[in-house]
């Protein structure tokens, strides 16, 4: 940010003057007068706070809870790239930015990927497919309804992930996963109606608790997903991350631009974020 000075026409010996830019500081008082701090240097003043980015984030959950996925994203993303804007005087408010970056890669990740869940299985891929989804289509929608039940979601947004996966699996006779989902479902305390929803589907699966599909998932072994190509990355596979937004990827995507925060590089290898007014 800065100021524009103007001196005025009149004054005598400077008609020809040309207007002058003044960059504004947050430390203005020091730079004035050096005997207060000598080493002190002129900073910019700052655009974006902290504190001014939590209200944001819940005009970005409401977008969620609207099932307006587009505009929540770019409402994710924009708080993201805020972050490093910021700085920050304590630890905890350094712990909260970053708690910021976690919570926005995994609603950016999770929504993009059920807005490609939702390409593949759209009327227009249904009549493309001659009126009928091969089960090799339906199948990858399962597994992206699966993975996206692993962001790290906000509880109520968690609900809604696990029954629309749960959904899906039981229409495709995944007995043996869907018990699992309902199990996931249930220990988060749904209301009433689809609390009695998932009993019905868990008790049906308890009764023959085996998926007639083979899907690539297993929800024992710990993974990540590959925010490019939406596949997991089991532990102990290779793996690279984006410097800024953390988002996990296959060493194939090394070197291009990340799917979450549209502007880094992924498996650039930099210090990290760095918004300490200490550092």
């Amino acid at each position: 940010a800065m100021s524009r000075c103007a001196v005025p026409c009149g004054a005598a010996g400077v008609a020809n003057t040309p207007a002058q830019y003044i960059f504004l500081n947050r430390n203005w008082r020091e730079v004035a007068v050096p005997s207060l701090n000598p080493k002190s240097r002129a900073l910019p003043k700052l655009a974006v706070f902290l504190k001014d980015l939590f209200p944001q984030l819940q005009v970005a959950y409401q977008r969620t809870t609207g099932g307006k996925f587009r505009e929540a994203i770019d409402r994710f993303r924009e708080i993201l790239l805020s972050v490093p804007l910021c700085i920050l005087e304590s630890k905890q408010e350094e712990t909260e930015a970053r708690g910021l970056i976690d919570t926005c890669r995994e609603y950016i990740l999770g929504l993009q990927m059920e807005l490609e869940r939702k390409n593949l299985i759209s009327p227009a891929a249904v009549q493309q497919a001659g009126g009928a989804l091969p089960i090799d289509t339906q199948l990858r929608s399962a597994e992206m309804a699966l993975y996206f039940t692993h962001c790290r979601l906000e509880p109520p947004h968690m609900i809604l992930t696990l029954r629309t996966a749960l959904n899906i699996l039981f229409k495709l006779k995944l007995y043996k996963t869907a018990g699992d989902v309902a199990r996931r479902l249930l220990e988060l305390a749904p209301s009433a109606d689809v609390a009695q929803q998932a009993r019905k589907i868990k008790a049906v699966c308890d009764q023959n608790p085996v998926d007639q599909h083979q899907l690539n998932y297993n929800s024992r072994n710990p993974f990540d997903i590959c925010a490019a190509s939406y596949v997991p990355i089991y532990h102990g596979n290779d793996i690279v991350k984006d410097p800024l937004s953390g988002a996990a990827y296959l060493p194939t995507y090394r070197a291009s631009v990340c799917r979450i925060s549209m502007v880094s590089e992924i498996g650039y290898r930099c210090p990290g974020l760095r918004v300490s007014s200490g550092r």
